[in-house]
């Protein structure tokens, strides 16, 4: 399996059963190790995802996947173009993916086209003591520390596990039932044709060129 580059921090920790957390993996483009981690189940992005550009990005393509409703709820922990990103799964079928972007010397952003996180909803996912939330605000306010750094004092703030796995991916191969998935060639083939069938609707509708 070709392994992802070390500096792109990406876990997914899914409070599901792991036969859920598998299901979900195995309809993902991207590859990934799953591992048992304290009470979750880590999903690590490995590589690229086996989609072409401009859906080639395996820490992105795995950031935008919301976690099945069987395999949640969850917490996605990203680098991505410079920026730390956590992603929210709330429980349940139909539930918007929300998230947290913050990025050095700037802080928290309000990317349109998002539906954001609160920090309180982080906490509650987490399992943390709602007291938890304050830190988590003032921890926000830093700027002063790289992407990585920044989700590894947020999950050590939620008392999550696996903050090693963000700086060093592959720590994961070493942790006991940890086991490697490779994307279908259907599913990206699916994928793929989902894409393009996309992109030919919005240009008989005159939304893109």
């Amino acid at each position: 399996m070709t392994r992802s580059d070390p500096s792109q921090a990406a876990l997914v920790l899914a409070a599901g059963p792991r036969r859920e957390v598998d299901a979900w993996v195995a309809g993902g483009v991207v590859p990934v190790t799953v591992a048992p981690l304290e009470g979750w189940i880590g999903v690590v992005a490995r590589g690229r995802a086996r989609t072409g550009e401009p859906y080639h990005d395996g820490p992105l393509m795995l950031a935008a996947r919301a976690l099945g409703p069987k395999a949640g709820p969850g917490l996605g922990f990203f680098e991505i173009d410079g920026r730390a990103v956590i992603t929210a799964h709330p429980a349940g079928r139909r539930k918007l993916l929300r998230w947290v972007v913050w990025e050095p010397d700037v802080g928290l952003l309000r990317p349109p086209g998002l539906e954001l996180a609160g920090p309180a909803e982080v906490v509650s996912l987490a399992g943390a003591a709602p007291r938890v939330r304050d830190e988590l605000v003032e921890l926000l306010h830093e700027t002063r520390v790289r992407p990585a750094r920044m989700l590894m004092a947020v999950m050590a703030t939620l008392g999550l596990p696996g903050t090693r796995l963000l700086e060093d991916p592959g720590h994961v191969d070493s942790l006991p039932g940890a086991t490697d998935h490779e994307p279908d060639r259907r599913e990206v083939g699916w994928f793929e044709d989902a894409v393009r069938d996309s992109v030919r609707l919005r240009r008989e509708l005159g939304g893109l060129p």
